[in-house]
């Protein structure tokens, strides 16, 4: 289960070696959310020493019926430009473009799949598009 606080104080994870990644999540421990439905993302480390909760930051979720709200769109990759990587259980072509322009990967291989698991298996693979934000 997520931890139930938002810490906007968040310890840098790069002077530990560890790289930021959303998850977009209903909060049961699951990627368990699409992209575009998430009105908060939940931030983890990962690194070394394994994954571990930052924070939870909320945003407007985006996809209004079929379409998207590029403006809302544009505040969400401000909100996660220092995450290497976001998770979804679904992140349509569009997003995937646009999260790939703003330098983060974007991850919907683990739908479903716990949270720590499953950005333990994506670290573990090590064939990463990108490197951090640019």
């Amino acid at each position: 289960m997520m931890p139930e606080h938002t810490d906007q104080t968040e310890p840098p994870a790069s002077a530990n070696g560890e790289r930021l990644v959303a998850v977009a999540t209903k909060g049961e421990g699951q990627i368990d959310l699409h992209f575009g439905h998430a009105n908060c993302f939940s931030i983890y480390a990962a690194g070394n020493k394994g994954v571990r909760f930052v924070a939870t930051r909320e945003v407007e979720h985006y996809c209004q019926g079929g379409y998207g709200d590029e403006d809302k769109r544009d505040v969400i990759l401000r909100v996660l430009a220092d995450c290497v990587a976001l998770f979804a259980a679904k992140i349509g072509d569009g997003p995937k473009a646009r999260l790939l322009a703003a330098g983060i990967e974007p991850i919907d291989d683990y739908p479903y799949g716990q949270v720590e698991t499953s950005i333990s298996a994506w670290s573990a693979r090590g064939e990463h598009t990108l490197v951090g934000p640019q």
